[in-house]
């Protein structure tokens, strides 16, 4: 203990005791009061809540948070609550408390109390609450609380508790509530819980617990509540978990336990929530679960769980939301669902679900959400399912469906996510898909669609995303984008559209993602770009653009990707490219761009590819590329006019796995000892050179 802090121990023991003192010549206050003075001396009140707690009243019991009533054993008044529950009290709490041993009632929550919990509170052995939730206290759960027999709500919750749970809490015979989430607990959860026949609620989630849930678990026949959520429990659900009647809500998601789904689940029957997500759960969902009719929220994703849905899920008529997402569910989709008439939610993504979509679901007149997709699912979408009001949210991507989609999306419900990306959809898309103006996102992009983008589409003004690449849609880039300023994202890459872009994407202040690659834009590229300052990617490449690469587009600093390749792009590149510090991607490769390269090119410190090869480059390399120290996947300055040596700067790029320098007039007497292969011989190597032919490949 250095001088300082035995200075503070020796200051606050005089402070307890000249309290003590100035107590002990008030004749009239009670031993009680001089107890209070006591803690009180040991707390911070910043705000002065505590003022009138005067040593030379007669009784505490007028004091700010102190309650008092006739004693059981005399006709005293004695304290028997004490509430400074939200008073901005700091300091930590004394001894002293254990000596109220009249009081019933203990509430220090909603301040910022530090240190350790007095195990003297075990002297209060008349508790009936005991509320020290959301304090800075720290240390172990002291035993001694497992005296206070007559407890029936405990409530530690966010705190800085560390240590096991006690044994000793199986002997707080009337425990009822028992609240310690948000803490550091650790150890395993006591077999002696099995004792507390009391016991309606626990919640410890947020906590370091870990080992297994015991069976005794299912002597607490009054459980309603038990959630340990976020912790590190393992092994199975225990089957003894069906001995729990009358338990509404199961919450033990963020676990690591393992093992299947007990089929007693199905005995408690009471069950409002199961929340059993972010767990290791294998093996089937037991056909019990359909016992649990009052259930309202099932939520099994991110587990390991296999087999078929249980045809019994539909006899949970009362089912608001379902989620089986991320499992290896396998098998078609129950038709028995569409029984479930207040389904608001139905996520059964990420699994491997085959066979068609059953109709049966198009009669969940409340169904809002609907993810179906990333499985193995054929056939078309229900033609009812653009009929159903409710539906906001309806994701089938990444699936093998069919046929056209439903032609009067939009017009009964208020779609605000739609993506049916990733599958084998044909004809063309809806023309009323935004006639509601809620439409956030549209992706219906690696389909076979055809025809042009519907007017109420790209005149959508809620639409924050329109994704619609690897189609084969036609038309020109419509100028109504250009008025949503909501647009982040628009992506039409390897579409059949056609004509210039026009100057009027310069008004699209909100768009981040650009990408029009492979099509037949043509003309040049506007200088409006500049004005796109939040623009992180854009690609133009594989078009029919010509002229200039305007100096406007260097403006956009935020840009990370940048690829204008495999157009017509003539004149020199510009200085001005190094006023994009943030490019990870720099690509003009397969144009008609000429000069020399700028040595600015090496200010880029956060590339990781540069491709300008197959362009009219003249000059020499400049040395200032080899600064380029997080280049990795490749550098392609092939099939261009370069000449002199290779720089021996270029061999401090330490990271980069491959270097394009064929097809020019450099010279090999410079090469550093590092290359691992140059070839300047011909005939040319082809034009698009795989790793087998490299200059440079590091192995």
């Amino acid at each position: 203990m250095g001088p300082g802090t035995a200075s503070a121990s020796w200051g606050l023991q005089l402070g307890v005791a000249l309290v003590f003192l100035l107590a002990s010549g008030c004749q009239g206050l009670s031993h009680e009061g001089w107890l209070l003075l006591a803690l009180k001396s040991q707390m911070i009140d910043s705000y002065h809540h505590l003022d009138n707690w005067n040593p030379k009243d007669p009784s505490p019991c007028a004091w700010s948070g102190v309650n008092c009533s006739s004693s059981s054993s005399s006709s005293r008044l004695a304290v028997v609550s004490l509430n400074v529950s939200n008073m901005n009290l700091s300091g930590t709490v004394g001894p002293g408390i254990g000596g109220l041993t009249e009081l019933t009632s203990l509430d220090l929550s909603f301040n910022e109390f530090s240190g350790a919990i007095p195990p003297d509170i075990g002297n209060c052995s008349k508790l009936v609450l005991l509320n020290l939730n959301n304090n800075n206290f720290d240390g172990t759960i002291p035993p001694e609380l497992g005296k206070l027999a007559m407890l029936t709500g405990c409530n530690l919750c966010n705190n800085r508790l560390h240590g096991p749970i006690p044994d000793e809490i199986g002997n707080m015979s009337s425990l009822q509530d028992l609240v310690g989430y948000s803490n550091n607990l650790s150890g395993s959860i006591p077999h002696s819980v099995g004792k507390l026949k009391h016991l309606k609620t626990i919640r410890l989630g947020q906590n370091l617990i870990s080992g297994s849930i015991p069976a005794e678990i299912g002597e607490c026949r009054n459980l309603t509540v038990f959630g340990l959520a976020q912790n590190k429990l393992e092994g199975p659900l225990p089957k003894e978990i069906g001995r729990l009647g009358l338990m509404t809500d199961l919450i033990l998601w963020g676990n690591q336990l393992s093992g299947p789904l007990p089929p007693e689940i199905g005995n408690c029957t009471n069950l409002r929530t199961i929340a059993l997500y972010d767990n290791d759960l294998v093996g089937p969902i037991p056909a019990t679960i359909g016992n649990i009719t009052y259930l309202e929220k099932l939520y099994l994703y991110r587990n390991s769980i296999n087999g078929t849905i249980p045809s019994e899920i539909g006899k949970l008529s009362f089912a608001e939301e379902v989620d089986f997402s991320e499992n290896f569910l396998t098998g078609g989709i129950p038709k028995e669902l569409g029984n479930i008439p207040g389904l608001y939610l139905l996520y059964l993504f990420q699994n491997q679900l085959t066979g068609f979509i059953p109709s049966e679901l198009c009669g969940l007149r409340n169904l809002s959400k609907l993810d179906l997709s990333i499985n193995s699912l054929t056939g078309p979408i229900p033609a009812g399912f653009q009929y159903m009001t409710k539906l906001i949210q309806l994701q089938l991507f990444n699936n093998m469906l069919s046929g056209d989609i439903p032609p009067r999306f939009g017009i009964y419900s208020r779609l605000w996510v739609v993506d049916f990306s990733n599958n084998n959809i044909t004809g063309q898309i809806p023309r009323d898909l935004c006639r509601q103006s809620n439409l956030i996102l549209l992706n219906l992009g690696s389909n076979k669609l055809t025809g042009n983008i519907p007017h109420r589409i790209t005149s959508c003004k809620s639409l924050v995303q329109l994704r619609l690449s690897d189609n084969s849609l036609t038309g020109s880039f419509s100028t109504d984008l250009c008025n949503l300023v909501n647009l982040t994202t628009i992506e039409l890459a390897r579409n059949k559209f056609n004509g210039p872009i026009p100057p009027q994407i310069g008004n699209c202040n909100a768009l981040q993602r650009l990408n029009l690659a492979n099509n037949y834009f043509t003309s040049e590229l506007p200088r409006e770009i500049g004005k796109l300052s939040k623009l992180v990617v854009f690609n133009i490449s594989s078009n029919r653009l010509g002229g200039s690469i305007p100096l406007e587009i260097f403006n956009c600093t935020t840009l990370q990707r940048l690829d204008l390749s495999q157009n017509s792009f003539e004149g020199s590149l510009p200085n001005e490219v190094g006023r994009l510090p943030q490019l990870e991607l720099l690509s003009f490769a397969d144009n008609r761009l000429s000069g020399q390269m700028p040595p600015i090119l090496g200010k880029l410190s956060h590339l990781t590819a540069l491709q300008i090869g197959g362009n009219q480059f003249s000059g020499g390399i400049p040395k200032e590329l080899g600064l380029l120290s997080s280049l990795q996947i490749a550098m392609n300055l092939s099939y261009n006019n370069l000449s002199g040596n290779i720089p021996s700067e270029l061999g401090s790029l330490a990271l980069l796995e491959s270097l394009f320098l064929n097809n020019n007039n450099l010279t090999e007497d410079s090469v550093v000892d590092n290359l691992a292969s140059v070839d300047l011989s011909h005939p040319p190597l082809p034009r698009h050179p795989t790793r087998s032919v490299v200059l440079w490949a590091r192995s």
